[in-house]
């Protein structure tokens, strides 16, 4: 059976470039969209995330 001779999908690496333009696309609608408080809530979040982590890891070392 014949090889076709037109490609179905986009090479590798314009699907890459795609992808990287849509996730800085993606990351700056992020910045600009999301309120201040937000942005604190978030940034408490991951403090109680990164304690937690740490007593977890402190206490399987006993």
């Amino acid at each position: 059976m014949p090889q076709p001779t037109c490609q179905a999908y986009p090479s590798r690496s314009c699907g890459r470039l795609i992808g990287y333009l849509l996730l800085t696309a993606g990351i700056i609608l992020l910045f600009v969209c999301i309120p201040g408080w937000a942005w604190l809530a978030l940034i408490g979040v991951a403090l109680m995330a990164a304690g937690w982590l740490i007593l977890r890891l402190c206490s399987t070392w006993r």
